[in-house]
C-alpha cells in the first residue's frame, strides 16, 4: 500500500469512531422500530442484539433526545392552554398532564442534559408519546396511571441497562 493510499484511508476514518453500521441493519431498525422500542422499554439488554443496539444508540443520541424533549414541552404547553375545537389530533389528558408536570419536566431536563441516560427510559417515554390510547391522551382522569408511568420512566432513565461501547 502506498503512502498516499494509507493517508487517504486514515484521513477518511475518524480517530476513535465506531465502525459504520451496515445498511441492512439500519433498514431493519427503521422497519422494526416500534417492536425494538417495546423490547427496550421492557428491559431487554440492548447489547445482546445488533438491532436493539442500533435502536438504543439512536434513542440516546442527541437528535432523538432533542426531538422527544421538544414534543414533551409542546405537550406541557398545550395542557396549559385552552383546548382547540375542531381538530383531528387525539385529545390530550390535560388535567393528568398538569397534575404530573413535575415528572414531564424532570424527563425533559434529563433528555436535554449532556449526561448519559439509559435507552430503556428514552424508549419508555417515546412509547408514551406515541400511544394515543395511553395515559397522555384522552381520558382526563388518568393522573394516577400517568404518575406511575412517569416515575417508572425517570427511574429507567437514571438506572436502566447501560449501552456498552
Amino acid at each position: 500500500m502506498s503512502a498516499t493510499t494509507e493517508a487517504i484511508g486514515s484521513a477518511s476514518q475518524k480517530v476513535g469512531s465506531a465502525p459504520a453500521v451496515p445498511l441492512s441493519i439500519r433498514i431493519r431498525v427503521r422497519l422494526h422500530r416500534r417492536r425494538l422500542d417495546e423490547e427496550l422499554a421492557s428491559g431487554a439488554d440492548p447489547n445482546t442484539d445488533p438491532l436493539r443496539r442500533k435502536r438504543a444508540q439512536e434513542l440516546v443520541g442527541e437528535e432523538c433526545r432533542r426531538k422527544i424533549a421538544a414534543s414533551l414541552e409542546r405537550l406541557l404547553a398545550e395542557a396549559g392552554s385552552a383546548p382547540r375545537s375542531f381538530t383531528s389530533k387525539v385529545p390530550i389528558a390535560r388535567a393528568a398532564i398538569r397534575d404530573t408536570h413535575w415528572g414531564l419536566d424532570t424527563i425533559v431536563e434529563r433528555l436535554k442534559a449532556p449526561a448519559y441516560i439509559s435507552p430503556r427510559g428514552v424508549a419508555m417515554i417515546s412509547m408514551l408519546l406515541c400511544d394515543g390510547a395511553g395515559p397522555l391522551y384522552g381520558n382526563p382522569t388518568k393522573s394516577q396511571v400517568l404518575r406511575r408511568a412517569l416515575e417508572a420512566t425517570v427511574d429507567a432513565i437514571d438506572h436502566g441497562p447501560v449501552l456498552v461501547g
